[in-house]
């Protein structure tokens, strides 16, 4: 297999996180279209183990991702706000937070079962 890149498996976290968000804004009651949206971590990029995980994705538009009272990066009630309003769960919440606790090293052969695992998800 070819060396995959974090940008390529970026770009399909992406492109997966969009089709399981409808290519709507995820944040309660917003109705910005598909061309406004960014993909959020929730737990930060950094953490390697849910880099990938497309449960770690949040679709969200501009105004609800970095540039208001109710951006994802600003608000400390962002995340009550989402299980409030059932955009996400507390099942997913532990879910994610016991994925995200996990030690990985990225590495290639990591990338590549990424790469696989994003791909299947897109060709559904």
């Amino acid at each position: 297999m070819k060396k995959v890149s974090d940008k390529t498996l970026l770009r399909m976290w992406r492109e997966v996180g969009l089709m399981n968000a409808g290519h709507k804004c995820e944040y309660p009651n917003c109705s910005v279209n598909y061309t406004q949206l960014h993909p959020h971590h929730f737990y930060n990029k950094k953490n390697q183990s849910v880099r990938y995980d497309p449960m770690n994705c949040i679709i969200l538009c501009h105004q609800h991702h970095t540039n208001g009272n109710e951006a994802a990066h600003l608000d400390p009630f962002f995340l009550d706000k989402l299980l409030k309003n059932k955009v996400r769960t507390e099942e997913w919440l532990k879910e994610l937070t016991d994925r995200k606790n996990v030690v990985v090293k990225n590495n290639q052969f990591f990338k590549e079962n990424w790469y696989i695992t994003l791909k299947v998800m897109l060709e559904k």
